[in-house]
């Protein structure tokens, strides 16, 4: 059908183009015919001007020469329409000598114009002739005759010509038009009995593979994915039935899959339901041991106090000597300080969770930072008699991190030392960039202290958790100082960690990424 249009098409159009290039050279045709006929009765108004000049009647002097520009004009638009009809018959494949005889009437004509130049002109300056007859006798052949021939006569045999041409370039166009109407109406009626035919023959063809996949659609919507399409018929019914069956195999095995992940997440929300019931005990338990530090604190607290108010209310009976105050006040001083320790670490547990995280993280230099930290320890060293050894490189580095909160790590981790180190022992520390990463800044701070046993290492850094051999050395302590000690230096980029054997002292080692290490005074 689609040839059968097309090909119907074709002829349809060529049969069209036809017509309408004959109508556009009946146009041309047409066009000829009125131009030659302006021609004509130009030249006749012409002649009756030059007649009234001679015989001395009413008439304006530029009439004779605009009327002869006129003809000029009229004559260079046939010659244009001339050489276009030529252009088309030739395009027809028309062969005929009727552009030839049309060209050499309009070059005698345009001569004809030409020789009346001088005529009208002389009619201008003379005025009125005595004897118009033979004057105009004179002039007469100058519009009539040229090479010989009687212009007249030629150009009215023109306009014969041209009303031929043009009545038989409608006739021929009417003849096209009229085929193209049988054309089409040809083709309408062989495509629609074409369409009937494959119509009716289609539906025949088509009736049972489309009931057959109706009928497998239902079965697959109601779920019966072991249902198969026929495989039999047309190619393309066929392919399809193919391609159904396979979508179906696939949605078998997407379900059997989708089954065995059902069970298998059945089975990971059993495990993680264990997990978390696991978490939510070791929670209980955490809640449990901070309330068991709780209470031990509130009785640690207990006990300073009432050794202030005994020795305060021991001080206030009766005179004592001034040696007397002075053991009273030193008592009082110590139980203090227990107390003060106490509260500070209450106060650390209570903003490790909100101040902690909250850090204001820039460059720094941690020698400086260390510094501090040693000049505040110092003292309660030398209290405990413990030797506080510092070998600091001298390199200034500096570390992305915040300057209070590292104090406060470095703080803790020098306490812990002299803490749990044995009186008159050493204490030493290190500090500088890592000899196997430049990269990194380390500090070492090493005692010889009553160390961690191994069983203790896996739970130091548990808040709320100390040792039995920690209590037993120092009976004071909420065993919070190394777990937030880890956490701020972790958020601040860095690593803390611990190596110890049992009675052979520890070895803290804080690690920090160097972001600048500058050169020291005088260094280009």
């Amino acid at each position: 059908m689609a040839s059968l249009a097309l090909a119907q098409g074709g002829l349809a159009a060529w049969i069209a183009t036809r017509a309408e290039h004959q109508v556009i050279r009946g146009r041309v045709a047409g066009d000829l015919q009125s131009g030659f006929w302006e021609l004509s009765a130009t030249k006749q108004r012409l002649r009756a001007w030059s007649l009234r000049a001679l015989m001395g009647a009413p008439h304006a002097p530029g009439d004779g020469e605009m009327l002869r520009l006129r003809m000029a004009d009229t004559i260079v638009r046939l010659q244009d329409l001339s050489a276009r009809a030529e252009q088309m018959d030739r395009a027809m494949g028309i062969r005929s000598d009727e552009s030839a005889q049309r060209d050499d009437a309009l070059k005698l004509l345009s001569q004809s114009v030409v020789a009346l130049r001088e005529p009208i002109a002389e009619i201008n300056r003379r005025g009125p002739a005595q004897d118009a007859l033979t004057a105009w006798a004179a002039i007469e052949s100058v519009f009539d005759k040229g090479a010989g021939r009687d212009l007249r006569e030629m150009l009215n045999g023109r306009i014969r010509t041209e009303a031929e041409i043009l009545k038989r370039t409608r006739e021929t166009a009417d003849v096209y038009l009229e085929r193209v109407k049988l054309l089409c109406w040809s083709a309408a009626g062989t495509l629609s009995l074409t369409g009937v035919i494959l119509a009716i023959y289609f539906i025949r063809a088509l009736r049972k593979p489309l009931a057959a996949m109706s009928n497998g659609a239902k079965a697959f919507e109601q779920g019966w994915l072991d249902h198969r399409m026929p495989e039999d018929g047309f190619g393309e019914f066929s392919r399809l039935g193919s391609s159904i069956n396979h979508m179906a195999e696939e949605l078998s095995a997407r379900r059997e899959q989708e089954a065995e992940l059902r069970a298998d997440l059945e089975v990971q929300v059993a495990l993680r339901t264990q997990e978390l019931e696991a978490a939510l005990g070791e929670l209980r338990q955490v809640e449990a041991r901070r309330r068991q530090l709780l209470g031990d604190i509130s009785h640690e607290l207990r006990t300073p106090m009432t050794a202030i108010r005994g020795e305060a209310e021991v001080a206030l009976r009766g005179s004592k000597s001034i040696d007397d105050y002075r053991e009273a006040l030193q008592r009082i001083t110590q139980a203090s300080r227990q107390m003060g320790a106490l509260i500070e670490d209450l106060l650390m547990m209570a903003r490790s969770d909100a101040e902690m995280l909250q850090l204001n993280l820039t460059e720094v230099d941690p020698r400086h930072v260390l510094e501090e930290a040693v000049a505040t320890l110092s003292p309660v060293a030398h209290v405990r008699g413990l030797e506080l050894k510092v070998d600091a490189d001298a390199a200034p580095v500096r570390v992305e991190a915040d300057g209070q909160r590292l104090q406060q790590v470095m703080a803790l981790l020098l306490d812990n030392a002299i803490r749990y180190s044995h009186p008159g022992g050493p204490v030493d520390v290190s500090a500088g960039p890592d000899p196997e990463a430049p990269d990194v800044w380390r500090l070492e701070i090493t005692d010889k202290g009553i160390g961690i046993t191994d069983t203790d290492m896996a739970r130091v850094f548990e808040r709320g958790f100390r040792s039995s051999a920690a209590r037993a050395h120092r009976a004071d302590g909420t065993g919070l100082g190394l777990p937030i000690a880890k956490t701020l230096t972790e958020r601040q980029g860095g690593a803390l960690t611990l190596e110890s054997h049992a009675g052979q002292g520890v070895r803290a080692v804080l690690t920090l990424p160097i972001v600048t290490a500058t050169h020291a005074e005088g260094d280009a």
